[in-house]
This record gives structure tokens, C-alpha cells and sequence, in this order.
């Protein structure tokens, strides 16, 4: 059932966004921890990057399957349940003394990760009163921003400092607490199974403007991370080094948050045209950031792309949702899966352009991929009604 009162609850979208940032901030970790993680479990650095790409993969292939079939399942248990998945591959990383054990740990992490999405932006649209699924889903997703700017920054730290199992130590606790808060906090009477009022998710995700949106996602997440992924080269490459480089990508994350709170004021109203603008400013940032390789131009461009690209996931999931008004839970899972597929082939691609030495084309033809989601995201269509884009009254419609 969808939340009957005309305000949101605010306690239970907090629990969900500290999941969100307890999420990301695991999935993205072993990035800034390759040095320490690979000298103890005696691998190489890429052996460690594939603890990441391997979960990536079992998120884009699991995200769709795992949707339909916890579909019959109550919200809250299945959150609850994911929950305390996340918290044993935590626990199973933070102990392993050996590669294959790391492996197994991530993988299952990536399986909750496939299902984490859906369920969860599933589940703010569900208590969220018409008219507020957009500002529901945007809070909840500030968890992602935070995460990128604050959580895996603060866990390389740490793990630098002391000791990267420590670090997989807390996750596990934070995740173990967040299970038990979603068990008191979330109300059942609200999170009932999504199949009792939805159009089934296999159904929803082969109609076709949910299907635009897909391949929309997965372009544009295909360019940004094309040079994502290489930032630091990039950086390096318009004379920033040493400790600046951090402050730049501290900047990215900042900007990324204002980006978010930003996108808020348009994702129940006018998420179309939101998108839009995101995707042209982080479009043209990368084009700068080709063609102006100095110091200050960097700064200012990065920055600029950071704001964009905070606004992004926000106004992404809320076009999904309209795509497929009823089937909250597959539009999340669509652009869970879809995101996943980007990152992954985008950082293929941008690996190598750097091997080629060619930093300023990554970045453009970063640039030219996203200007290409525009397309799909113009034929991917609107809604008639533009007040809520998950109510099941609401109908879709492709240009």
C-alpha cells in the first residue's frame, strides 16, 4: 500500500539512506585499499580491483532475476534480510586469509547488492504519499552521494592507518544495526509484497520505454566512468599533484551533494528536464576538461562535473519509475543492473585510452557518450501526468 498520510517519514528514509551509504561506501571500498588489501593476502593490485569488478558484474546480471522473484516477498523482510547478507560478506572479508576467500565474500555481497536497489527504492516509493515518490527517493539516494564523498574516503583512511580489516569489521557491525533498525522501524503494514498491486517486473522491464531507459543508463554511466574511473591520470595530466589531487576530488564530492539537493527541486515535477540539463553540464565539463588542460580551468570543470553528476542518480531512478509507473520495484532494478553495466565498460574503455596515452581523448569521447543518453532519453518518452511518477493511475508514453 502506498503511505496515506500527506507527510514522509522522514525516520524510516533516514534508516534507508544509511543503508544506501552503508552500501556504496562497501561496494567502492577495495578501491582506495588495493596497496594494503594486496600485500596481506599476498596478490597483486589487479588480482584486488577484480574483488570489485566481480561484484560489479554479479550486480549487472543479478539486479533483473532478483527483482521478479523477491517481488512476492514483504519489503521489510527482504530488506531486513539483504541487510544482514551485506553484514556477513563484510564479516567473511574482514577475517579471509587467503584471495578465494576475499572472492567469495565480495560475491556474495554483490549478490545482496543486486537486489539491494530495487528493494529499497521500492520501498521509499511505497511509503512515500502521491505527489513525494521523487523527494522520497532523492533523500534516500543522498546516501550514494554521501558515500562517494565522505564514506570511501574516511574508510581508505582508516584502513590506511590502521588496518583495512577494521574497517570490513565496522561494515559488518554498521549493516548488523541497520538490519535490526529496519526489523523496528519500517512499518509492515506498508512494505507488503510488491506483486499484490504492481505489473510483474519481467513484464515491466521488456516494455519499451523502460527498456530507452535502460539503454540510457547505461550509456550515460558508460561515458561518465570512461573517465571517472581515470580521474586521477587526468588530474595529473593538467599539473595537479600530491595532496591537491585529493582537495580536487574532495571538491568533486562536495559539488556532487549540491548537485543531489538541487535535483530534488525538480525530480517529482519536472525530472525529464532535470536529466537533461545534468547530462548536457556533465557533458560539456568533459569536453572542458579535454581541451583545457591547466590547472585552474581542472578545478573549476571537475567541480562543475561533480555537480552534475550528484544530480544524476536521483533524476535517473525518478525517470525509470515513470517509465514504468506500475512497477516500482523494476525501474530500480533496471538502472541498479544498467549502472553496473556502465561502470564496468566504461572503465574497460578508459583503461585503455591511458595505456594508449591519450587522457584528453578519453575525456571526449567520455563527453560524446553522454550527449548520446540524450537521445534515448528524448525517445524514451513522458508521462501524461507529470504530478507523481510511480502512482499506479499514471500511464507512460514514448516519443
Amino acid at each position: 500500500m502506498r503511505g496515506r498520510t500527506s507527510r514522509l517519514p522522514w525516520l524510516a528514509l533516514t534508516l534507508m539512506a544509511a543503508a544506501v551509504f552503508a552500501a556504496i561506501t562497501t561496494e567502492v571500498l577495495p578501491v582506495g585499499l588495493l596497496p594494503v588489501i594486496s600485500r596481506d593476502l599476498a596478490t597483486s593490485e589487479s588480482n584486488v580491483g577484480l574483488l570489485v569488478s566481480a561484484y560489479a558484474v554479479v550486480v549487472a546480471l543479478g539486479s533483473i532475476p532478483l527483482a521478479a522473484w523477491l517481488a512476492r516477498w514483504p519489503r521489510r523482510t527482504v530488506l531486513c534480510a539483504l541487510l544482514t547478507i551485506y553484514a556477513l560478506s563484510n564479516a567473511v572479508m574482514a577475517v579471509a586469509d587467503d584471495y578465494w576467500v576475499a572472492l567469495a565474500a565480495r560475491l556474495l555481497g554483490g549478490l545482496a547488492h543486486a537486489a539491494f536497489f530495487g528493494a529499497v527504492f521500492g520501498a521509499a516509493v511505497s511509503l512515500a504519499p502521491v505527489g513525494s515518490a521523487g523527494r522520497a527517493i532523492s533523500f534516500v539516494g543522498a546516501g550514494n552521494v554521501l558515500a562517494l564523498a565522505l564514506g570511501v574516503p574516511l574508510g581508505t583512511a582508516l584502513g590506511t592507518a590502521l588496518s583495512w580489516r577494521w574497517v570490513f569489521v565496522g561494515a559488518a557491525l554498521l549493516m548488523a544495526v541497520l538490519a535490526v533498525l529496519a526489523l523496528l522501524v519500517l512499518p509492515p503494514s506498508q512494505l507488503a509484497p510488491a506483486h499484490t498491486e504492481q505489473t510483474p517486473v519481467l513484464t515491466a522491464v521488456r516494455s519499451r520505454p523502460i527498456a530507452l531507459v535502460a539503454a540510457m543508463t547505461a550509456l550515460l554511466t558508460f561515458g561518465h566512468f570512461t573517465t571517472y574511473t581515470y580521474i586521477t591520470p587526468l588530474l595529473r595530466h593538467a599539473g595537479i599533484n600530491g595532496d591537491r589531487v585529493s582537495l580536487v576530488l574532495l571538491g568533486y564530492g562536495l559539488a556532487g551533494i549540491i548537485g543531489l539537493a538541487l535535483s530534488s527541486r525538480v525530480v517529482d515535477r519536472r525530472p525529464q528536464i532535470g536529466l537533461r540539463c545534468a547530462i548536457i553540464l556533465d557533458s560539456t565539463s568533459l569536453v572542458a576538461l579535454a581541451i583545457l588542460p591547466s590547472v585552474t580551468p581542472t578545478v573549476i570543470w571537475t567541480v562543475l562535473w561533480g555537480l552534475s553528476f550528484g544530480a544524476l542518480p536521483t533524476l535517473v531512478q525518478a525517470v525509470a519509475l515513470r517509465a514504468a509507473p506500475g512497477a516500482p520495484d523494476a525501474a530500480p532494478a533496471v538502472v541498479n543492473s544498467m549502472f553496473n553495466v556502465g561502470i564496468a565498460g566504461g572503465a574497460l574503455l578508459g583503461a585503455r585510452e591511458v595505456a594508449a596515452a591519450a587522457l584528453p581523448v578519453m575525456a571526449l569521447t567520455g563527453a560524446v557518450l553522454v550527449a548520446g543518453s540524450l537521445i534515448l532519453l528524448r525517445a524514451a518518452g513522458r508521462p501524461t501526468r507529470p504530478a507523481d511518477p510511480t502512482g499506479p493511475e499514471r500511464t507512460s508514453t514514448a516519443s
